[in-house]
């Protein structure tokens, strides 16, 4: 299936993405791209996120084309999907000041946030972001695993930094 084609505000979003990456000391050594999508992995200590450029489609403003960027990271595979788990995420939810947790349609726990793309968007408001995502993976692996049963999406190796098939690495 062919992607379609970017707008131009997701194609210098996406290009923004990127270069930040390549050059960022944090993430430029462990940066993956995906030459058939506009995403990127990037591996930050135990947590893998993927980061993905996407269209804003339904908005507010007429005739203006945006773009999103966000930052998922998988924190357990395999837990229990039961309404205890779900009414943990949704309390987590309201407590966090940005992003949130959600289930994959394989029922894994994934937390991610976004901000704006285009032109103005901020390369620290990009690096916060992931960071963000960075630390709640981290802080919220084993306390769901411990309670809810799964694995730490690190401890699967569903996180590793090897490529995929299909990826590329992207070195400076």
């Amino acid at each position: 299936m062919a992607m379609p084609a970017p707008t131009s505000v997701e194609a210098l979003t996406y290009q923004k993405v990127l270069d930040y990456l390549k050059s960022s000391t944090l993430f430029k050594n462990s940066l993956r791209t995906y030459p058939d999508q506009p995403k990127l992995d990037v591996l930050y200590g135990s947590a893998m996120v993927e980061i993905e450029v996407l269209p804003w489609d339904v908005h507010p403003w007429d005739e203006t084309d945006l773009a999103t960027v966000r930052a998922t990271s998988c924190i357990t595979v395999g837990s229990s999907i039961n309404d205890e788990l779900m009414h943990y995420l949704l309390d987590e939810n309201r407590r966090m000041r940005f992003g949130a947790f959600s289930l994959d349609e394989a029922g894994q726990v994934l937390f991610s946030e976004s901000i704006l793309g285009g032109d103005n968007m901020d390369l620290m408001e990009l690096q916060a972001c992931i960071l963000s995502v960075v630390t709640i993976a981290d802080t919220y692996d084993d306390m769901i695993a411990r309670r809810f049963g799964g694995q730490r999406a690190s401890d699967v190796g569903a996180h590793g930094c090897a490529p995929l098939p299909g990826t590329q690495n992207c070195q400076p």
